[in-house]
């Protein structure tokens, strides 16, 4: 069972590492 809280940690781990290979592809 995955409480509100993990999901919730999930979901933005995930969008933080969808910015930083934006970021990174910016960079480039």
């Amino acid at each position: 069972m995955v409480s509100q809280a993990d999901f919730l940690v999930a979901r933005l781990h995930v969008d933080l590492r969808r910015q930083a290979s934006a970021i990174c592809a910016v960079g480039r």
